[in-house]
This record gives C-alpha cells, sequence and structure tokens, in this order.
C-alpha cells in the first residue's frame, strides 16, 4: 500500500524533528518540504537532507495548495513524505492533502512535532486552556487593511481569554513581520476602527525565535513594543486577559517597563 507520512519539523532546526520522522526519511522514496507557513533555522533543509541520505525538494505555496504535485508523485513511487515546520497539519492547506491522499486510497500517516501553538503559551507561562481563538496580522497593501483580527482579540478580552496573535510570513519575497511591526500594525487598527479597550498602554508580551537558544521574551505596553527592536524572525503576540497569579509572576519575570 502507498503511504504518504506528514511529518512536523519543529520550531528550531533538522534537530527538532522527531526520530521517527528521520526514520521515515530514510525509509522515503521521495521527499517534499514547505516552509511558507513557518521558518527554521538557514541551512535546516540541507542538513536535514544529509542526516536522512536523500534529497529533500522544497515546494512553494502554489505546489503545495495544488496537492497535485506531491499525490501524483505516488505514480513512480510507494512511500512519500511531506516535511512543514512545526505540527504538519496547523495549516488548511496540509488538512486538504490528508484527505486527497485518504480519497486515492493512500494511507496517510501523520507524525506530529512541537509547534508555535503549544511552545509561545508554554515559554510565556499562560495556560493553554485559557486562550481564545488565534488570529493572523497580514502585511497590510493597497486596498486591503482588515481588522478582523482587532476583533477576535476584543472577543477573548471579553471572555477573559488570552490571545495568540500569529505574525505575516512572505517566504516568497523573505519578508517576515516582527512583533514591533505587528503592534504598530494593531495601533493602526485601533485608530482606524475606534471605540477599543485596546490601546498604547494594553500590556502584551512578544515572543522572538521561541524554542532557538537566542530567543527573546518581553512583557510590555502595546506602545512601547511598536518600537523595540527584537531581533530576526519568527516572532508572535501574545495579549492576555484574566491572569492568575502564577501567570502574573511568570510575566513579570520578564517584564519591561
Amino acid at each position: 500500500m502507498k503511504k504518504l507520512s506528514l511529518i512536523g519539523m519543529g520550531i528550531v532546526n533538522e534537530r527538532s524533528i522527531p526520530l521517527l520522522g528521520l526514520d521515515r526519511l530514510k525509509e522515503a522514496d521521495l521527499i517534499f518540504a514547505e516552509l511558507f507557513t513557518s521558518i527554521l533555522e538557514e541551512g535546516s533543509l540541507e542538513r536535514l537532507s544529509q542526516l536522512a541520505g536523500k534529497e529533500i525538494r522544497l515546494l512553494d505555496r502554489e505546489d503545495v495548495e495544488e496537492t497535485e504535485m506531491v499525490l501524483g508523485a505516488f505514480e513512480n513511487a510507494d512511500r512519500i513524505c511531506f516535511l512543514t515546520a512545526g505540527d504538519p497539519l496547523s495549516a488548511t492547506t496540509h488538512q486538504e492533502m490528508r484527505l486527497d491522499a485518504e480519497k486515492r486510497g493512500v494511507e496517510v500517516e501523520i507524525i506530529n512535532a512541537a509547534s508555535i501553538f503549544t511552545a509561545a503559551p508554554g515559554i510565556s507561562g499562560l495556560q493553554q486552556y485559557k486562550f481564545g481563538r488565534t488570529t493572523t496580522l497580514a502585511f497590510p497593501e493597497e486596498g486591503f487593511f482588515p481588522t478582523s483580527p482587532l476583533d477576535v482579540i476584543e472577543s477573548n478580552l471579553e471572555r477573559g481569554l488570552h490571545s495568540l496573535v500569529l505574525l505575516d510570513i512572505q517566504a516568497h519575497r523573505d519578508r517576515y513581520m516582527s512583533a514591533p511591526e505587528g503592534a504598530a500594525l494593531l495601533l493602526r487598527m485601533v485608530e482606524k476602527k475606534g471605540g477599543s479597550p485596546i490601546g498604547p498602554e494594553t500590556m502584551m508580551v512578544a515572543v522572538a525565535r521561541a524554542g532557538h537558544h537566542d530567543r527573546k521574551l518581553v512583557y510590555s505596553s502595546l506602545g512601547k513594543l511598536s518600537n523595540m527592536s527584537l531581533g530576526p524572525p519568527p516572532h508572535c503576540l501574545i495579549i492576555p486577559g484574566k491572569l492568575h497569579f502564577l501567570e502574573e509572576e511568570v510575566l513579570d519575570s520578564f517584564r519591561v517597563e
């Protein structure tokens, strides 16, 4: 039976892939990967290719969204691996590939790995079951400046829930939104929408390079965060809701006034 292994590579580099995932790479006939939903340390794919002893073909967004580039390769292969940074099924596109493969009678194996969805709340000291909907800030373009992410954050705050805010990644342009850019964008949304409980004094967490040896955590006001420098990507933001005393204690350990 033909088999597709959807494998998460974690959030750091080639060494954050699960051992089972590396085993599957060594057994594979073909290996594909995408890095447009997240990023790893530079050179991670090349080093992973050396560890597996196999070539890894990096795909762009269009190739993955069509799914035929990967699934069509089963005409000449029995075992195919598809790699993605983070966890393999966090993106809708990957779920579509899973369903399309199953419809073709292909066995689908899922090998989970660390994700920003668990790593960022954990290292920030915030309780995971107290998070509401996640939202994403996209780079504004001409004629495109939605304030819907602000609506999500406000809805979470009304219920006392924390908000994980992912930041835009445009890998094809080598463009990655930073936490200060995201904070500044939220301030622009507040100004455009008006009447928001969120403002320059709202306290937020900025997470830079979660899982990496040089990770950085900052707990500060939205206004101050918009003017900070936190180094290279990836970054994300968290807007805390109602805090438990233990959560407050952890946040205070990296508070910046």
